[in-house]
């Protein structure tokens, strides 16, 4: 990619991601893999960017915040038109914990959502899944930002006042905080409060990552990796005491992996970042989440 998010990211979430599942199971990716990556950096995309954001600044060295979607319609549909078609069961919707971001979509009203990472949420806005939801939810006036670090997790972002300097000013309606980088629960919490100080009615939805170094269609590698030091069930505890949403990301993205019957690596950019259609992969996680608002 030709903008800085990805540069800088690359490195990071590189180190992040070897130190959370094994070297061996890298190499179980890459025995049979059909593509050759580059030493440095990563494969070119076939569909860049066409709708660029004008709105991005770097409030300090490795941190970008810039507006989405950064694609069109036009754009996205003939991405999902090439890519190779996989299915998912979709996640559970629970609408407990996002009255206000449900009654913007179906009643109208403005929506702003901030998405909160490191580079794979930078990839998951990347998608332009926000396109996807303001198509679905025509009533809704729906602006998205993105505030991402390479290797970022909630371990940053509560240190010097990032959230009220950078993100309380932007008065978002929905946090998305995901990714790979997060290294502990308690620093997700400290910036749901550090949130909630600056904005009382935001809400706030908790992702796991949707990315594994294990082969997906290895059930052996798939089950140590299935949930990392018990990763996921920790996130979604702390959802329900925190009162926020909590999304799956990682099952469905497994699934859709697995059942295109295709090598995953057709799916990413570099050993870790997915391309323009794994990328896609994940807006259709987030749609299935936010389906039958209404209902």
């Amino acid at each position: 990619m030709t903008t800085a998010p990805r540069s800088v990211s690359f490195v990071s979430a590189m180190i992040v991601c070897l130190a959370w599942t094994s070297l061996l199971a890298w190499g179980d990716l890459m025995k049979d893999s059909p593509v050759q990556f580059p030493e440095k950096g990563a494969l070119p995309s076939k569909h860049p960017l066409d709708r660029p954001s004008r709105q991005r600044s770097t409030p300090e060295e490795g941190y970008s915040i810039f507006g989405t979607p950064e694609r069109s319609l036009e754009q996205i549909d003939k991405i999902q038109s090439e890519m190779v078609k996989g299915e998912f069961t979709p996640p559970p919707t629970d609408w407990t914990h996002l009255p206000r971001t449900r009654r913007a979509l179906t009643d109208g009203g403005s929506l702003h959502v901030l998405g909160l990472g490191d580079s794979i949420v930078n990839d998951t806005m990347r998608s332009a899944w926000l396109a996807k939801l303001q198509q679905a939810y025509p009533r809704a006036e729906i602006q998205g930002t993105v505030y991402v670090r390479g290797g970022g997790g909630c371990q940053h972002y509560r240190e010097d006042d990032r959230i009220a300097k950078h993100v309380v000013p932007l008065k978002p309606d929905l946090v998305f905080i995901g990714g790979i980088s997060q290294r502990d629960i308690d620093s997700i919490r400290e910036v749901i409060h550090q949130l909630r100080a600056g904005l009382p009615e935001v809400e706030i939805l908790l992702a796991n990552g949707a990315f594994g170094s294990a082969d997906p269609r290895d059930a052996d590698a798939l089950d140590k990796i299935n949930d990392p030091d018990g990763y996921t069930q920790s996130l979604k505890r702390l959802a329900a005491e925190e009162r926020c949403a909590f999304l799956d990301m990682r099952t469905p993205w497994i699934e859709y992996l697995k059942s295109a019957n295709v090598h995953p690596h057709l799916f990413y950019r570099d050993r870790v970042h997915a391309n323009e259609f794994g990328e896609q992969i994940l807006s259709k996680i987030l749609l299935s989440f936010f389906r039958d608002a209404a209902k």
